[in-house]
């Protein structure tokens, strides 16, 4: 049986792009017990999307 090399999540973590951490970016929050994705934030200028129907 052969043994399994662990990666180091920091040696994954150099391999993205700053783009890439920023999407994947999550921020503690002690209310809901843990670290949660970011909320997204609205970019200025983007028109609001309007529901259908």
């Amino acid at each position: 049986m052969a043994f399994r090399r662990s990666v180091p999540q920091a040696d994954l973590r150099a391999k993205l792009t700053a783009e890439q951490r920023e999407q994947h970016a999550t921020t503690y929050q002690s209310s809901r017990g843990g670290h949660f994705p970011k909320p997204q934030q609205p970019v200025p200028g983007t028109p609001k999307k309007k529901p259908r129907g």
